[in-house]
């Protein structure tokens, strides 16, 4: 059964968020957008009984329809959320445009700047883009909506630009180790609050556990997907590089460190530890069959964000599931979660009534509407009082984070240069079919090079901005 996350819990969690990361796969979009969808169109959507709807309605009875350009996880959540708002104002519909991967929805967001047919709102991670889109007028200032006062604990840098507020975060997110629980239990192995691996030899261990009680592969990677090779990587970065290092990518931009160096280097030797773990064909592995394989059992481990959870319960609604904190630290003292803020809502300026937005904007972000809205698509609320239902899945993480077990570690990579990431995607990958490690590094550190110097200004910005930890 799932559990009713309290608020007390809620709130010591949330005060660990720093700044967030999503789970969007890497790949190219279409620059056409697809058919809109109406809201109650979603097929096999489910709820849990929704608290009453906010008491305070509007002056008077709005009317229209919002283009809403989101995911289909979000498209369940505003979905659900519509339903009580019409009950105030039934003459209120929203049309959805959805997109599935991360590079999808800047792409299409591009060609609806450049042909004046912006969404009315969109929902996406929140991050540099917002802060572009901001900058260069297309998103409206959200300061006087007063939101940001019901937000819990978090960074908003990302989320605002010249001091002015342009994304409300609704969900936060961990970047976890997901293990199929029901196969571990069918190899009589037990992981839980006892015994979760603290640090990469004790991972390495379990793997090995796995394999002698019969899983010949029991570590996941979807070789195809830039993505997927990565998630690793960075939550490696996220809890080792910076771990040891706060300011790695200020000293980064400054000179004071290469991701040719030693340290971003020495990753690779640990990501290796892995692949005698991962299955022969792996490099040819997409994402799709990294799933099928994880629900059938011939993978047990994989790492990615929490969000990948709603896909894999849309393939097995019961599958016994449990998230595990990252552990590919060397000392196990020094593990941490890893989360931050993960979507966030905008207006753009092209909102045909930018009133009727941020009314609904308001009425998502009151907590029995957010509570509404993480039911629905299964996700952890940014709104002080929401108290969702929570999947088993999220237990062991849910109580870590709760009992203030591990320290937080920022998701930070939305704070580096614009196209960084991919070229951090593409790098790994490059090294899971054989290249050498030094040789990718070098790489990396010759490509960042030139975004930096393409981006002069960016980099003057982020280094004048940043404070020293």
């Amino acid at each position: 059964m799932k559990k009713i996350v309290s608020l007390l819990l809620m709130l010591a969690m949330a005060a660990t968020l720093l700044s967030g990361c999503g789970s969007g796969n890497a790949g190219g979009g279409s620059t056409e957008a697809p058919a809109t969808q109406t809201q109650g169109q979603t097929q096999g959507q489910t709820q849990a009984p929704a608290p009453a709807a906010s008491s305070e309605a509007p002056a008077q009875e709005l009317s229209g329809t919002i283009t809403m350009f989101c995911s289909s996880d979000g498209q369940l959540g505003f979905d659900a959320v519509m339903a009580e708002y019409q009950k105030i104002n039934p003459k209120v519909n929203i049309e959805y445009i959805i997109w599935e991967t991360v590079t999808d929805f800047e792409t299409m967001m591009t060609n609806y700047i450049a042909t004046g047919t912006m969404p009315d709102m969109y929902c996406a991670q929140v991050g540099v883009v917002e802060q572009q889109y901001a900058a260069e007028g297309y998103l409206v200032p959200l300061d006087d909506t007063g939101i940001e006062d019901l937000m819990v604990n978090g960074d908003t840098s990302l989320i605002k630009y010249d001091g002015k507020l342009y994304a409300i975060p609704t969900t936060a997110s961990y970047s976890v180790t997901f293990a199929n629980n029901a196969k571990l239990k069918e190899l009589g192995i037990t992981v839980d609050h006892s015994n979760y691996p603290k640090n990469m030899d004790e991972f390495v261990d379990l793997l090995q556990k796995c394999r002698e009680a019969g899983c010949e592969s029991p570590y996941g990677v979807a070789g195809s997907d830039t993505s997927s090779c990565t998630a690793w990587p960075f939550q490696y970065i996220y809890q080792v590089l910076y771990g040891d290092n706060p300011n790695y990518y200020a000293d980064i931009l400054s000179g004071k460190e290469h991701w040719s160096d030693e340290a971003f280097v020495n990753m690779f030797n640990v990501y290796d530890r892995l692949r005698d773990y991962m299955s022969p064909d792996m490099t040819a592995k997409t994402t799709d069959s990294l799933y099928a394989d994880f629900i059938s059992g011939d993978t047990i481990f994989f790492n990615q964000t929490a969000g990948t959870l709603n896909k894999l319960r849309g393939l097995d609604p019961e599958l016994d599931i449990l998230m595990l904190p990252p552990s590919f630290t060397v000392d196990a003292s020094k593990q941490s979660l890893i989360s931050g803020f993960d979507a966030g809502i905008s207006i753009t300026t092209g909102a045909k009534d930018v009133d009727l937005c941020k009314d609904f904007l308001k009425f998502v972000c009151q907590p029995e509407n957010m509570t509404i809205f993480c039911n629905a698509n299964n996700s952890v609320p940014t709104i002080k009082g929401a108290a969702p239902e929570m999947d088993p899945a999220y237990d062991l993480i849910m109580d870590i984070a709760g009992n203030g077990e591990l320290p937080n570690s920022p998701i930070l990579s939305r704070q580096w240069i614009g196209g960084f990431k991919e070229l951090l995607k593409t790098g790994c990958q490059d090294w899971l079919c054989g290249a050498d490690p030094q040789e990718v590094a070098d790489k990396i550190e010759e490509d960042h090079a030139r975004l930096m110097e393409a981006s002069p200004e960016w980099v003057d910005q982020f280094l004048k901005d940043y404070i020293y930890q």
